[in-house]
């Protein structure tokens, strides 16, 4: 009876820390999908970084020099959010690993099935919230001028 008791705990924990896990890895990328597409929807791939530039009033010599440093920045950002990814997977991997070496044959089956249905329900959210992302308004401050932002100064006469 026990023994049962401690089994079901196990693969009710293993369960939850993947199901949690495995949402907030998800919240992540959807998120990060989205913010890139309506960055790419307002500035257009060639301005990383307009909403700066504009609030900083950037001048096309300054935009110029600035690009790089967007680029590497927007780039080495990617690299940490694939590192963090694969580091969480690696994780959740190497728990499924200690964990079978408790488990028993049909276990082991049900620790598959588990994951298999938490990978089918990650995926149909992300489907669902990436349409919702898409067809949802704007956030407040998301179009023009930001919220907290105060107006920029009038444009100077050259």
């Amino acid at each position: 009876m026990a023994g049962t008791f401690k089994i079901v705990l196990a693969v009710s924990v293993i369960f939850i820390a993947g199901a949690v896990t495995g949402g907030f890895v998800s919240l992540r990328v959807t998120e990060y999908r989205a913010r890139e597409a309506r960055a790419q929807q307002r500035f257009g791939p060639t301005e990383i970084g307009g909403r700066l530039a504009a609030q900083l009033q950037l001048t096309e010599e300054q935009k110029e020099v600035i690009r790089p440093i967007m680029n590497r920045t927007s780039e080495d950002l990617r690299k940490v959010r694939r590192e963090s990814f694969s580091q969480t997977a690696a994780i959740i991997d190497k728990m499924d690993a200690d964990l079978a070496k408790v488990l028993t044959a049909e276990q082991k089956v049900l620790l598959k099935d588990i994951r298999a249905r938490e990978e089918e329900r990650r995926k149909k959210w992300m489907t669902e919230r990436a349409k919702r992302n898409e067809q949802s308004p704007p956030r407040p401050g998301e179009e023009g001028q930001p919220p907290g932002f105060p107006p920029p100064p009038p444009e100077r006469a050259p």
